[in-house]
């Protein structure tokens, strides 16, 4: 049994339906001793008042220390921590999440937490191949540390319903830019084979600036609920729907909590040929393009009554849980 401390902590969920830190603490505790599971969230603080109670410290996006509130006095405190846990023999495995800031774009800082994280982990914990190949190309010298663990699944909700479809498209999760909605749109009213598609998109947009550019785009056909829906409610609106779509435009993605759930609701996933996408694009609830104008071929395809669907989403699930996540982490890590 390993004593582990794992960040972020969160209290509760807020505006978010994304539950992995919970998920993550849950599988480590049947195993292992979380210290900060049952500690108030003191932000970087608790990384000092719980760091001699631990022995392996788990980093989840951790690169965004510095766009949080009092985010430069939070990084040096962060530089601290790491020559701490040099000093002290303490493991670092950080579970690399994104190969950028999807918000901030290409900046000094990120890249210079990614120069930090990359020189002070033991061990780099990545949910797709993508997130290799970006080691492999920008921190080569640090590629012996990374290992591809495909994101973890609880159970499924339900399965992909053959019959009558009052959407062709859901598009679902938080609005961002870096998402590509408006692309999408744009690519919708330009395109003969799609300009009668049925288009449901459900999220909160706090850009406004954006959330006017989508309302100003947005077809007759289609339809945007702003509005903060539990996965239950999204998973009614998915079984009505042929496909839940990916328009992410961003290549700092490398997996999706929303692609996650979108698979345990039983949706057939339309999503860009890069990441876990890519990864997951031989199984046949998945299927990518490398351009919007893939899509009309990709639809006019698909056969909903294709038994394999549901056997390899089953398989792969199966294979995918969160014990054995935490079970591949001891293997790495030697905990």
């Amino acid at each position: 049994m390993a004593a582990i401390f794992l960040y972020p902590k969160i209290d509760k969920v807020i505006g978010s339906p994304n539950p992995y830190i919970f998920n993550f603490q849950e599988a480590l505790s049947k195993k292992h001793q979380v210290v900060n599971a049952k500690a108030p969230n003191r932000g970087i603080l608790s990384f000092f008042t719980h760091f001699f109670k631990a022995e392996v410290f788990i980093l989840n996006w951790a690169e965004t220390i510095p766009e949080k509130k009092f985010g430069g006095f939070q990084k040096s405190l962060f530089s601290v921590f790491l020559g701490m846990a040099k000093l002290f023999s303490k493991k670092i495995v950080w579970v690399l999440h994104n190969k950028g800031s999807h918000h901030k774009g290409e900046n000094e800082v990120t890249r210079d937490m990614f120069n930090k994280l990359m020189r002070h982990s033991d061990y780099i914990i990545t949910h797709s191949n993508a997130g290799k190949d970006f080691v492999a190309l920008t921190y080569p010298n640090f590629l012996a540390k990374i290992h591809v663990i495909p994101h973890p699944f609880t159970e499924k909700l339900r399965d992909y319903s053959i019959g009558e479809k009052k959407y062709d498209f859901l598009i679902w999760g938080s609005i961002f830019p870096y998402k590509g909605i408006d692309s999408f749109l744009s690519y919708l009213q330009s395109t003969p084979e799609l300009r009668e598609a049925k288009v449901l998109i459900i999220g909160r947009c706090t850009d406004q600036e954006y959330k006017s550019k989508i309302l100003s785009i947005l077809p007759e056909s289609a339809d945007y609920k702003d509005e903060l829906l539990s996965l239950e409610e999204i998973a009614v609106y998915s079984d009505q729907s042929r496909f839940t779509l990916f328009t992410y435009k961003s290549q700092t993605v490398i997996s999706s909590g929303s692609l996650v759930d979108s698979i345990r609701m039983g949706a057939v996933v339309l999503g860009p040929d890069h990441g876990a996408f890519k990864d997951m694009e031989n199984l046949a609830f998945m299927h990518t393009y490398k351009d919007f104008n893939e899509i009309p071929k990709i639809i006019s395809e698909f056969d909903p009554a294709d038994a394999q669907i549901e056997a390899d989403r089953n398989t792969f699930m199966k294979q995918n849980t969160w014990y054995n996540f935490v079970e591949k982490i001891e293997k790495i890590t030697g905990i």
